[in-house]
């Protein structure tokens, strides 16, 4: 183990969902992977709710929920919010992050239905698996990255959907030099 815990805090998301990314993420990094569905309170949203938006404020969100949860050095924290962000400036995001501490992850643009198609539980997964994945991986230090890679920026759900859910060997590198032992290497 490389000694980091990843907590993850669902808000509205389905159990089966959040269990089926638990083990996900446990088949990526060698960390302990523990769901907490009641480490935090849907009502947490209200203060970031705007109306107008109908959206979260996903920064005063990210802000308030790492001064309510602290910083935990050997640990990452992430929430996932049945819902849609934004930060000042841009749309929608589909997750926001603190290095050092942990990510938010919003759901509600990584269902194929947002978009008028047809439901698919493995389509909205594997979107949910590489916006975790992008988020943790900021947390970890690891900036944005032009590669084929989970860490590439995405403007769009066609982004999310060509990025691989796997870090690039430059990133893998990175983390491994900064965590050592953190990502199984297959």
């Amino acid at each position: 183990m490389a000694g980091i815990a990843i907590k993850i805090a669902p808000l509205g998301v389905e159990k089966d969902d959040v269990d089926w990314l638990a083990d996900s993420l446990k088949s990526v990094f060698n960390s302990t992977v523990v769901v907490e569905p009641k480490l935090l309170s849907m009502s947490v949203l209200l203060d970031f709710y705007d109306e107008e938006r109908d959206q979260i404020d996903a920064e005063g969100l990210l802000e308030k929920l790492q001064s309510t949860v602290g910083v935990v050095p050997q640990q990452r924290l992430l929430v996932l919010v049945n819902g849609d962000g934004f930060v000042e400036g841009l749309n929608f995001v589909f997750g926001v992050s603190k290095p050092g501490w942990g990510g938010v992850v919003f759901t509600e643009r990584l269902r194929p239905e947002y978009y008028g198609q047809q439901p698919s539980i493995a389509l909205y997964r594997m979107r949910l698996l590489k916006e975790s994945l992008h988020e943790l991986g900021h947390s970890f230090g690891l900036p944005h990255c032009q590669r084929r890679c989970v860490m590439r920026f995405s403007n769009s759900i066609y982004d999310v959907d060509a990025k691989p859910a796997s870090f690039c060997s430059s990133c893998a590198a990175a983390l491994n030099r900064m965590i050592p032992g953190l990502l199984k290497i297959p």
